[in-house]
């Protein structure tokens, strides 16, 4: 079995790629993070080409659409229902999953032939598990690029009952198609991976135990990135390459504009920015709920929400921030961030320095990894469901509004550029394993017939 090299392997002369970068439909974390990568790799010297195949709207893509990336929209996750922001739907969620994985060899053979169609080179995921499938029928390689994948979430919504048999049978489905990707780019706030588990507990896993890890690294549990380890799990087709895990660096989208533009484009004068600390309220693009709170606010406090509901009525000193707000930005010009525990919130928090306030998503089992992140690099508060709902928000704000944002020890301070580190790994991936492959496809014809 080879080794991938991907961490030293010379790509200079590679040709311009095909990417075709798969994106869930569920919550937007998925489309910022990805968003950023894909700007990572089409800035690379080689000019690669990208497809951006999700269920979600183009309205997300929009960014990466103008640097020249293509989309296609096609529906190929399940994902996970959320009512709101911070519950699921076990029963739905459960019933897309196996309507989806019903239709799975219809789903599949259209991907199939549409990657051979476009001349793919790589899928890359984040974080649908019929795709991988679909790139080993295709016969190019596939990567996941994310800090979980479905199958962990899905039996996270094991609950004792009749539906967890079923739960656990649908999941093997999905882990036997994740299994056919080599490579595991994990993004910081990881929880366990199935289909590319370690023996080392190093990130949460599922169901919870008392076994939560924490030991404080940079992320993921590693003093150094990236870091690159083998994965114990074998792939489900006849991959010749060692499956590979390469830990990396903080992935997020930075500012653009400064704090005095961007509050001048809510309509917010200086002198109500300049007496008043600012909160953003923003739960990734999904509901908030009725709203309908009085006076959630510290004395001394206005708030510019995210994705306002239509037909509420905002209170006083608070700001609706348009549909196609850069969030970045907003984050970058509050003072404290109040929402859920999702990847695009907390990487963007840390990655400004801007203390967070959570409301907990326990059936949502990402959130322990996030939770890990934002205790070992970040600043967090927790609201819980019924003070949030009520409007029970002022302690929690005060109490953050005191928190640093950041990890205070230099020495464990994540780096900023994962994207850009992700990019170089695909490019060199797709590189690696085409030599294998070709090795491989020497030494076959070499054989005494």
């Amino acid at each position: 079995m080879a080794r991938l090299m991907i961490d030293t392997l010379d790509t200079s002369s590679n040709r311009p790629l095909v990417f075709c970068y798969y994106v869930s439909g569920h919550g937007w974390g998925h489309a910022t993070r990805a968003n950023q990568i894909i700007a990572d790799i089409l800035a690379l010297p080689a000019k690669h080409k990208v497809y951006v195949v999700s269920n979600a709207s183009d309205f997300i893509f929009q960014g990466v659409i103008q640097l020249g990336a293509k989309y296609r929209q096609a529906d190929i996750d399940a994902g996970v229902v959320q009512p709101l922001a911070y519950t699921v739907d076990r029963l739905q969620t459960i019933t897309n999953l196996r309507l989806f994985l019903q239709r799975r060899q219809e789903t599949l053979d259209a991907e199939i032939a549409w990657l051979k169609d476009v001349r793919a080179d790589c899928v890359v995921c984040d974080a649908p598990f019929l795709p991988c499938a679909a790139a080993a029928g295709a016969g190019i390689p596939a990567a996941i690029a994310s800090n979980f994948t479905f199958d962990e979430v899905y039996l996270g919504l094991c609950e004792h009952d009749e539906l967890d048999e079923e739960i656990k049978k649908l999941v093997e489905r999905t882990i036997f198609d994740y299994r056919n990707a080599d490579l595991l780019i994990r993004l910081p706030g990881a929880i366990r991976i199935p289909s590319f588990e370690e023996t080392e507990l190093l990130v949460p896993r599922t169901p919870v135990t008392g076994s939560f890890p924490r030991k404080k690294g940079v992320v993921n549990g590693r003093v150094q990135l990236p870091y690159t380890t083998d994965s114990n799990v074998h792939s489900s087709g006849t991959s010749v390459f060692e499956r590979r895990i390469i830990d990396v660096p903080l992935v997020f989208r930075k500012y653009r504009r400064e704090r005095i533009e961007v509050l001048a484009e809510l309509g917010i004068p200086p002198e109500v920015y300049n007496k008043n600390k600012i909160l953003l309220l923003s739960f990734g693009g999904q509901a908030l709920g009725k709203g309908g709170w009085v006076n959630p606010l510290p004395p001394g406090w206005i708030c510019i929400v995210c994705c306002a509901p239509d037909g509420v009525t905002l209170p006083p000193n608070f700001y609706r921030a348009s549909r196609d707000a850069y969030v970045p930005d907003l984050t970058n010009a509050a003072d404290v961030v109040l929402g859920k525990l999702g990847y695009g919130t907390c990487s963007e928090c840390i990655g400004h320095g801007t203390p967070f306030v959570y409301v907990p998503r326990p059936q949502f089992i990402e959130e322990l990894g996030l939770k890990k992140l934002m205790m070992d690099q970040g600043s967090a508060v927790e609201l819980a469901q019924v003070d949030f709902e009520a409007g029970l928000w002022s302690e929690a704000i005060q109490k953050a509004s005191t928190l640093p944002g950041r990890c205070n020890e230099p020495e464990r301070l994540v780096a900023h550029n994962g994207g850009p580190i992700a990019a170089r790994m695909l490019e060199n991936f797709v590189a690696e394993w085409r030599l294998v492959a070709s090795h491989r496809q020497r030494d076959e014809s070499n054989k005494p017939q």
